[in-house]
């Protein structure tokens, strides 16, 4: 994961609604411009700082790589002056509770500007033609504790990390499907898996009967989820009954995500990460012991457990 700094400037409001950044891919002049280039050098599950009229107002996880694109034309005749090609950088903005003025912090964060490239100067106003600028992890560090924005911090991170797994899921498949040494029968079926279907579920419908949190036997409303996720297993794990539980869809939420477990004993774990709100409203009982689980159901949580639990 990597950090950056966007300088909006008058197109705050189109980019940071419309859920995007955009940029020349040249100057006027035809030459290259390194804001311009670190378009081209972001990537999934990175984190943008947006920085508007000498505030960060908003910060988002970027969602797909760059693309070639026209200049929007939302903008107007703002920008008349950029060239028409350009690159479109797709990001989730969430606005800030309350905008914040780096200005009024320098001495934390001048230190820990880049020396080359930096998308502010030190007196916290905005450099002349920086937009996209790439920053350390300390100066991110130093702005989230700054703007003491803990529940976007979450939120972003908890994005990151679903953008990572989706694109770790994706490209798993791809490779799947590419593969010359399987009959595409049983691409099919491993394929079906993912989504819980296909003799993944028959097999685990004959393990499991009920969701163990809620206790709902109709299978209608209820998902065969991995209990080692599908991006991480062989292909014999992919179709392992064994390896799954049948999760009332808001359980397989928080399975899925590491905010919940269970242990050798069959009893509930809770992440800390997790707010306790959420299982008030779920009903969910903190002090649940859900049943047994075989042995090979057991080798499959230990290893939920130790790598996809979220632990303090």
């Amino acid at each position: 994961m990597s950090y950056w700094w966007v300088n909006h400037k008058q197109t705050f409001e189109q980019e940071v609604r419309g859920r995007y950044m955009w940029s020349p891919k040249r100057k006027a002049n035809g030459a290259r411009n390194h804001f311009y280039d670190n378009m081209d050098r972001v990537k999934p599950g990175d984190i943008v700082f947006s920085f508007a009229g000498g505030e960060i107002r908003a910060i988002g996880t970027v969602t797909g790589k760059a693309s070639s694109a026209s200049k929007p034309s939302e903008f107007g005749k703002t920008g008349d002056y950029w060239g028409d090609d350009g690159w479109l950088v797709p990001v989730d903005f969430k606005f800030l509770k309350k905008s914040f003025s780096p200005r009024n912090h320098m001495e934390y964060i001048a230190p820990l500007l880049p020396k080359e490239h930096s998308p502010i100067r030190k007196d916290g106003k905005g450099n002349q033609g920086a937009y996209l600028a790439s920053i350390s992890d300390e100066l991110a560090d130093c702005l989230f504790d700054l703007m003491g924005e803990q529940d976007l911090v979450c939120q972003l991170l908890e994005a990151m990390r679903t953008s990572e797994m989706e694109e770790k899921e994706d490209l798993a498949e791809f490779e799947l499907r590419n593969r010359t040494d399987i009959s595409a029968t049983e691409k099919e079926q491993l394929i079906k898996s993912r989504r819980g279907q296909g003799i993944f579920r028959s097999r685990v419908e004959s393990i499991e009967t009920q969701c163990r949190v809620t206790g709902v036997t109709y299978k209608e409303h209820l998902r065969a989820s991995h209990i080692k996720p599908w991006r991480d297993s062989t292909n014999q794990e992919r179709l392992d009954g064994n390896n799954g539980l049948l999760l009332a869809p808001h359980i397989d939420h928080l399975f899925d995500r590491g905010w919940i477990t269970f242990d050798e004993r069959g009893r509930l774990c809770i992440s800390e990460r997790l707010d306790r709100s959420v299982l008030d409203a779920w009903n969910i009982n903190i002090n649940l012991e859900v049943g047994f689980f075989n042995i090979s159901q057991q080798t499959y949580l230990e290893w939920h457990r130790s790598n996809v639990f979220q632990r303090n």
